[in-house]
């Protein structure tokens, strides 16, 4: 079964908040910026709920995914807003008309890209579709995050359904595995790959943007080589 096939129908009840918190802290950015109507291109865009969020707010909005699953789901939720749009693409060959202003890809989609190659790609893409001074803001889970999780299994129930979810880290190979089951059997299978900023940086600088800002979480607080997580906001050379 493909990533989010399935999890897609239960993704608004039990991963909707970091989406949400995204809100709030890119309306901030924008800002901080001086942008006051943007052009964004959500990568990864799930269900579209930071996408039309932003739609909400008199932005415009294309957001890309992988699956048609999700994607489905985020065109049902938005066919009565005019200002946003959604399209099934990978993130690290996608191709999109216009440049943007701010382009966001949030709660650990990075880390589905499964080698620096991939992450190189995508990053090219980015840059190409900013306009100049244009943001692109992203995080990413580092190894200590996966290392601190560990291993483990939970039960949930969602949507009157129960759901397995098991996960694990090769610290050896750099790949955490996380396997959802459902209640009919099936299965999904995601693998993700750690990235920090010794690694992100030079790929960045590279393809022509460069870090203006990092943080650890939502409060901004300071990223350091001990943080679970990388919130990073990159601008594109003027």
């Amino acid at each position: 079964m493909e990533i989010y096939e399935h999890l897609s129908q239960f993704y608004d009840i039990g991963w909707s908040r970091f989406a949400e918190q995204y809100v709030g802290l890119v309306s901030e950015l924008l800002g901080e910026y001086g942008i006051t109507q943007a052009r964004i291109l959500d990568i990864a865009c799930g269900t579209g709920i930071l996408a039309i969020s932003l739609a909400n707010q008199g932005h415009i909005a294309l957001g890309i995914d992988i699956s048609p699953a999700m994607v489905a789901l985020a065109k049902s939720k938005s066919a009565e807003i005019p200002n946003v749009s959604f399209e099934v693409q990978d993130m690290t060959t996608f191709i999109v008309p216009g440049k943007f202003d701010l382009i966001t890809c949030t709660f650990d989609s990075l880390n589905y890209v499964l080698n620096s190659d991939g992450v190189t790609a995508m990053f090219y893409r980015v840059a190409h579709s900013l306009t100049k001074s244009g943001l692109f803001v992203f995080d990413s889970n580092t190894s200590r995050h996966y290392v601190k999780v560990g291993n483990g299994s939970r039960q949930t129930e969602l949507a009157d359904q129960s759901l397995i979810h098991t996960w694990a880290y090769d610290s050896i190979e750099k790949e955490a595995i996380t396997t959802f089951q459902f209640a009919d059997g099936s299965k999904e299978i995601h693998r993700q790959r750690p990235y920090d900023l010794l690694q992100l940086g030079p790929i960045l600088t590279h393809v022509g943007l460069r870090v203006v800002q990092t943080w650890s979480g939502f409060d901004r607080s300071r990223y350091s080589a001990e943080s679970p997580r990388l919130f990073c906001v990159a601008q594109k050379n003027a």
